[in-house]
């Protein structure tokens, strides 16, 4: 793999955590103009982190707790387990 490319594949990955500065932006979309298999990398990520959200939220999202299953979790978490 090319030097540009895998700075190109850290700031696809970077992307995902935090926002990139102008600079790398710019640089990081430049390189994706020139390179087919970077703009590939950095679709899979997005595709990547879009089916993750889609498969916690339809998860976890309408789980419903009992105040006794909260307080249990919660004392499990803080080592005081308790039944």
């Amino acid at each position: 793999m090319k030097h540009a490319c895998m700075r190109a594949t850290r700031l696809a990955s970077d992307s995902i955590d935090r926002k990139l500065t102008l600079w790398e932006r710019l640089r990081f979309h430049l390189h994706l103009a020139m390179c087919r298999n970077c703009r590939n990398c950095e679709h899979t990520l997005r595709l990547i982190r879009r089916t993750t959200e889609l498969m916690r939220e339809t998860q976890y999202g309408n789980i419903k707790l009992t105040d006794l299953q909260r307080e249990r979790l919660h004392a499990a978490i803080n080592g005081n387990n308790q039944n």
